[in-house]
């Protein structure tokens, strides 16, 4: 039964997804995150959907909706170079296209899906859209696991693919938080916002709790630092503080004993995990020695392991380690790709960061405030990227590039905002003041305003 409701649903917006290509934007964005599929078990769960909806959305685009993908800006400039220089990386190593060659791929694409989706969002609507999907897609899964943890429910991994690592899953789950947060503010004037608006508010504590069901020590940290950014941005820093505080106060005091337990191992130098964690760290800086350029090759971290491990200290007791990944995003990148590829990619966090702070200060007190929830929204889960990623091996997250892209395409939002405003003062019947009822029919009943 559920096999054949999501295939019904695929067939039903396969011609949505080409005669409306933003719809397809949406949709792919949708199952990207949500991974529907994995939640069949039967033929569904076998077909291409992601591909199809891609492609139907992609012929829209060039027949329907053409609008050029921008490369005018730098960060999208470097979002474009820094795929190019993984590709370099990646042919000048050892090229094992038959394990990489897929992962490549599918990096090209989510670079591509990134910046479709900024040229096709050109309006508030479409902004907003954009939020509300990426949002409900991953908050399912914080409602659903936040439920499960309530239950006294254990460890809890991903849906599949990229999520499916339990500390993958928790930094997702992490980055949705400020999305659920920040779009209830501007969800009001929809039918039925004021139910929407606390539905998006139950699923930020529910996810908060999911992201303690996954058991991640690296998804606690970047919880902590997005909740104490999300409080530092607010008018009223001291009581958000100290409501961000007594909140982590009653989710220790309720938490199951094994995951507090968990947590108290993270300063722990003889920590297995902490010591394995270490010792990847070590062997990634030594292949950044060795290779500073181009690195040892896009996902070579794991097959060049073993040979950059010769000369490392083991922990004590230990004489041979399997190899492992890099388990911090920062220098996975900067050890497989090199210098060029690490900078870059820190160019585009900390560029983007940058220019939402910017823009959240040149809209205080504007008519263009409204976009100031995004901003924010955007930084404060690039904060918990940041964060999270110095712990888990997600160099090349969907979310991170999108966000970028959207982030450019804020001021044209912006634009679109106020031509939109200002056609429908335009088709306002009759003037809006009495000065102009009075200039114009020097009407003597009008009581002008005084000086």
């Amino acid at each position: 039964m559920r096999d054949l409701l999501v295939f019904l649903i695929f067939v039903t917006l396969l011609p949505t997804c080409f005669l409306r290509p933003w719809y397809g934007v949406m949709a792919f964005t949708f199952l990207a995150y949500n991974r529907t599929q994995d939640l069949t078990w039967g033929f569904a769960r076998a077909l291409p959907i992601s591909d199809t909806v891609a492609v139907a959305m992609i012929l829209g685009w060039l027949a329907w909706e053409y609008r050029p993908l921008w490369f005018t800006h730098p960060r999208l400039r470097a979002m474009l170079l820094l795929a190019l220089v993984v590709g370099v990386s990646m042919a000048a190593n050892t090229l094992r296209w038959d394990l990489v060659g897929k992962r490549y791929t599918e990096l090209l694409k989510i670079v591509f899906v990134a910046l479709l989706t900024g040229a096709l969002l050109v309006n508030r609507t479409r902004l907003r859209a954009y939020f509300v999907v990426v949002s409900l897609a991953l908050g399912f899964y914080g409602v659903k696991n936040g439920l499960w943890f309530l239950a006294g429910q254990g460890t809890i991994v991903g849906p599949g693919g990229m999520l499916k690592d339990n500390n993958d899953f928790a930094l997702a789950m992490v980055m949705n938080l400020p999305l659920l947060w920040y779009l209830s503010y501007d969800v009001g004037d929809l039918r039925a916002g004021r139910l929407l608006k606390w539905g998006l508010l139950t699923a930020f504590v529910l996810t908060l709790l999911a992201i303690m069901a996954t058991g991640s020590r690296g998804g606690f940290l970047a919880m902590a630092a997005t909740l104490f950014m999300m409080a530092m941005r607010t008018r009223y820093k001291v009581p958000a503080i100290l409501a961000v505080g007594l909140a982590g106060l009653l989710g220790y005091t309720f938490s199951p004993a094994e995951y507090i337990e968990r947590l108290s191992t993270i300063t722990s130098a003889e920590d297995q995990s902490a010591q394995g964690r270490l010792l990847s760290w070590r062997v990634a800086l030594n292949m950044i020695e060795h290779n500073p350029f181009l690195g040892v090759g896009f996902n070579n971290f794991v097959f060049e392991y073993q040979r950059y491990l010769t000369g490392i200290e083991l922990p004590h007791g230990v004489r041979q380690v399997p190899s492992r990944v890099a388990h911090n995003s920062y220098l996975q990148i900067w050890a497989e790709s090199g210098t060029i590829a690490f900078g870059l990619f820190l160019f585009l966090l900390f560029g983007t960061i940058r220019a939402m702070r910017r823009l959240q200060a040149a809209v205080i007190g504007t008519a263009d405030e409204w976009v100031r929830r995004y901003a924010m929204a955007i930084e404060t889960t690039l904060y918990g990227y940041l964060v999270g990623a110095v712990f888990l091996n997600r160099a090349h997250f969907d979310l991170v590039y999108q966000l970028v892209a959207v982030g450019v395409m804020l001021p044209v939002a912006i634009v679109a905002e106020r031509e939109r405003v200002a056609a429908l003062r335009k088709r306002r019947l009759g003037p809006a003041v009495a000065a102009e009822v009075w200039v114009r029919h020097r009407d003597p009943f009008v009581k002008l305003p005084s000086a």
